[in-house]
């Protein structure tokens, strides 16, 4: 995990029974990376991966919430729940339901850092315990995420 990262190059590692922590480098200022997180205009142009975003809501601030639908191949589903922290544009807090299930309840911590004139992100995603974490990796939740942040840093290029 100490590893340094190109820009570009996205890394996932397991961490203790219960984590798992994504890093990725971007050479855009943390205020462009958090805007393009955080504005419902452009969360979809980014986010879905092999299903379409079918409705996008953020309230990226203590207290608000998010939901974010997805449909495709034959499926609909859904990520919601509430923002416990924000401070834009370097820290934010969320607990995901995965299609309003509490038994898939995943706090996610998302940390924005100022790399030279880019942002270095840190997402730590917690489950419960070891048995739920593996079903998240089992059901592919960390599948894509080269493709989905390639994607926000072509976003981000776009201005």
């Amino acid at each position: 995990m100490n590893k340094d990262l190109a820009d570009g190059q996205v890394q996932v590692a397991q961490q203790g029974d219960t984590d798992i922590v994504v890093r990725r480098s971007f050479t855009h200022p943390p205020a462009q990376v958090w805007r393009a997180m955080t504005d419902p205009a452009i969360l979809p142009r980014w986010m879905a991966t092999f299903d379409a975003m079918t409705k996008c809501q953020i309230d990226a601030r203590p207290g608000g919430s998010f939901r974010y639908d997805f449909a495709g191949e034959g499926r609909a589903f859904y990520f919601s729940g509430p923002v416990l922290q924000a401070d834009a544009p370097r820290h934010m807090a969320v607990v995901e339901y995965f299609n309003g299930d509490p038994a898939s309840e995943t706090h996610v911590k998302t940390d924005l850092v100022e790399e030279g004139t880019g942002t270095r992100m840190t997402v730590v995603m917690r489950w419960p315990n070891a048995a739920a974490r593996e079903a998240a990796v089992a059901s592919g939740r960390t599948h894509g995420l080269d493709e989905v942040y390639g994607r926000l840093d072509a976003v981000l290029a776009e201005g």
